[in-house]
């Protein structure tokens, strides 16, 4: 252990790690029968298709439909236009979860000490990558190549903030080597070609998909996570449902957990619809900047 209580490699534990996150991800899923559960996939998958869908009526725009759709969706059917049009933007808030997940990936590589490391040595990256001419340059870091020294340690310290809460609110060991962090998962309608789903989980185990949530509990979100579910059925070319989805919010350590259940691909298609409805029915299209976005 490094002084300061951080851990000088993926091996070593924190002190004081709260267990109700950690157990959570390791526990078993609740068994769901093969043929029930194939019975629900396909149910979603024709709901979704139907040439009646909102999506198969939308001409020549694709829905690309998130979790926060579903949110916005379950809350509010008429959101002003405002909201509505706004497009995306990079600030330090939008910034913290890819440059905390890059962090969270190296800490439990074993590539740097603490998170505050971690974050510094992924902004560096950016600059490098940016001023060296790197086809691997994103966007994101055009834009942080771009801020001013204050604007780049403002943005980092966001990013430590939530980099650290993660890192220090999970036993990494006790979840084996099939992690995968941050990796959101899309999957394409091969039938209408006009819908695609993400499916947004920070840390991906053998067992559980892990949701970092963030605003005040909500009603919506057991349809937020079972979208996780419903993408990961509809990815799948087997019949096995996937793991738990485990939405956490770091500043209370609250816990939703989702198991795969049929019933949870059924709320996650009904919520997809109505997303989708709703989509067309405000503007005619999917606009540039709402939680239905035409594919770039």
């Amino acid at each position: 252990m490094r002084a300061g209580g951080w851990p000088a490699h993926r091996g070593a534990r924190r002190w004081a790690v709260p267990d109700a996150l950690t157990d959570v991800l390791v526990s078993t899923p609740r068994p769901a029968e093969p043929a029930t559960w194939r019975a629900a996939r396909d149910a979603a998958r024709a709901l979704l298709t139907a040439p009646s869908s909102a999506a198969s009526g939308a001409g020549d725009g694709r829905f690309r439909v998130t979790e926060h759709d579903i949110r916005r969706a379950l809350h509010d059917a008429s959101p002003p236009a405002s909201e509505i049009e706004r497009p995306f933007a990079w600030t330090a808030r939008t910034a913290r979860r890819p440059l905390g997940l890059a962090a969270v990936r190296a800490l439990v590589a074993g590539d740097a000490p603490t998170p505050v490391e971690a974050v510094r040595s992924r902004v560096a990256e950016s600059s490098r990558l940016v001023h060296g001419g790197s086809h691997r340059a994103a966007q994101l870091d055009r834009w942080l190549a771009g801020l001013s020294p204050a604007g780049r340690a403002a943005v980092g310290a966001e990013a430590v903030t939530w980099c650290t809460r993660l890192w220090t609110a999970v036993d990494w060991d006790a979840l084996g080597t099939r992690l995968v962090i941050g990796r959101d998962h899309w999957w394409d309608s091969p039938q209408s070609a006009l819908l695609a789903l993400r499916g947004r989980a920070e840390v991906r185990t053998g067992r559980a998909h892990l949701v970092v949530l963030s605003g005040p509990r909500r009603a919506s979100v057991r349809a937020e996570l079972a979208l996780v579910l419903l993408v990961e059925a509809l990815r799948s070319r087997d019949d096995a449902p996937p793991g738990l989805a485990v939405g956490w919010w770091p500043d209370s350590g609250h816990l939703v957990r989702v198991e795969p259940e049929p019933a949870a691909l059924a709320l996650a298609a009904e919520a997809v619809t109505r997303v989708l409805a709703q989509g067309s029915a405000l503007t005619g299209e999917a606009p540039e900047g709402s939680g239905v976005r035409p594919a770039a």
